[in-house]
């Protein structure tokens, strides 16, 4: 069986052999495709891993925001009970209410009622002035809201301010409270929805809103790998609950989308490949006729000459594999270097490390991907060499 294998092979070796240059080129057309599915894939993949690196440098992976339940008959709201279940689950749970407010100028920001706890959640950090004090209506700004009060509305540490606070009656109409504010700080940029936001003593909060409910829940597990059973623990009470997981998960969704489609489109070339190969061997079934009948008048049954035929694919979908792969690390480093470059020089992005991800499966599933257009190409031509009419053929000049 091996001999017959090995013999087989041999046989196929010295036919592509005697064929140089058309084997050369049947290699490259097989070898370019493979290249380009490469390249792109691996493209694909850099992005993927490029856009859930920043996420996970921008959002802490152990944080979970809780927020009210859906049900038939209406919400899960967020009670003290609720909370107190929640600390059953985790040490680090941090309630908080949520109010938008209208500055004089006419801005518009969210007023979070908070713990101590919640800043040390967020690893917030002050770059001016200090962190509220309970029973009093002190706020610490955001960020980005500090520099938009500050050269609006003038606000200045330490001297107070008003703002109203958008509630709405019975009736569905606005409803404005005035309150006075005393700003006592501001935090450095964190990246996030918090850098527009303010933030009050949770009590103070709920009195100015007279709230008896939580807008939501910031809940800080130990270690990333707990998030998930944190989350359907939370869920089995009614509530709802997301993470930075889920926006991750999204993006991998979507990058896997859209590289699955550059790949396909870029897969026409290894089809021109696969039409080159099944062109060659027909054309080689052809100038070997007599030849297959002499084999056949011999005593070579179908499956011999099919098998054949089928070594000689297996070889040129082997090397043209092995050639592509080699060639689509190459189109990859190109990539990586010539568009990095564009990036940082046209939209300025300077913290991407790779533009391109290669790894073991990308050029695995390139070399097989290979190996199959290649044997399905030569199919029909070995077949018809197979039945081909001994007599036919001894009689081909």
């Amino acid at each position: 069986m091996i001999e017959s294998l090995i013999e087989e092979f041999s046989m196929a070796i010295r036919q592509l052999r005697l064929k140089k240059f058309r084997t050369l080129l049947i290699l490259l057309g097989i070898a370019v495709g493979v290249a380009t599915v490469v390249a792109v894939v691996s493209f694909g993949e850099g992005l993927r891993i490029n856009a859930v690196e920043e996420i996970q440098k921008s959002r802490d992976l152990t944080l979970i925001e809780v927020s009210p339940g859906l049900r038939e008959n209406g919400l899960i709201l967020i009670s003290d009970s609720k909370v107190e279940e929640i600390k059953g689950f985790e040490e680090v749970v941090c309630p908080y209410i949520k109010d938008a407010y209208v500055s004089p100028s006419g801005s518009y920001f969210e007023l979070f009622g908070v713990q101590e706890d919640y800043k040390t959640a967020n690893e917030f950090e002050l770059a001016g002035g200090s962190w509220f004090e309970s029973g009093q209506n002190q706020i610490v700004l955001g960020s980005d809201l500090w520099e938009k009060l500050e050269k609006i509305d003038g606000i200045k540490i330490g001297v107070p301010t008003t703002a109203k606070l958008r509630l709405y009656g019975e009736d569905g109409r606005p409803l404005d409270k005035e309150v006075r504010f005393t700003p006592v700080g501001y935090l450095k940029p964190t990246g996030s929805d918090m850098d527009s936001g303010a933030f009050i003593e949770l009590e103070s909060a709920k009195e100015l809103s007279n709230k008896e409910y939580y807008d939501g829940v910031l809940v800080k597990a130990e270690s990333s790998s707990q998030v998930p059973e944190t989350r359907a623990q939370i869920e089995k009470i009614g509530l709802a609950s997301s993470s930075a997981q889920d926006e991750i998960d999204s993006v991998n969704r979507i990058m896997n989308g859209i590289t699955f489609v550059l790949a396909l489109f870029s897969s026409i070339s290894i089809l021109v490949g696969g039409l080159m190969v099944v062109n060659t061997m027909v054309v080689s079934v052809y100038e070997r006729t007599r030849e297959i009948g002499i084999s056949k008048a011999l005593g070579a049954a179908e499956s011999d000459i099919l098998k054949m035929f089928l070594a000689e694919c297996l070889i040129i979908g082997a090397f043209g594999g092995i050639l592509g792969d080699l060639i689509g690390v190459i189109f990859s480093v190109l990539i990586d270097r010539i568009g990095k470059a564009l990036l940082i020089s046209r939209l300025e992005i300077g913290n991407i490390e790779h533009l391109t991800a290669l790894n073991f499966k990308i050029l695995a599933a390139g070399f097989l991907i290979s190996l199959v257009v290649s044997i399905l190409s030569g199919l029909y031509p070995a077949w018809r060499a197979a039945k081909m009419d001994p007599v036919r053929a001894l009689r081909h000049l």
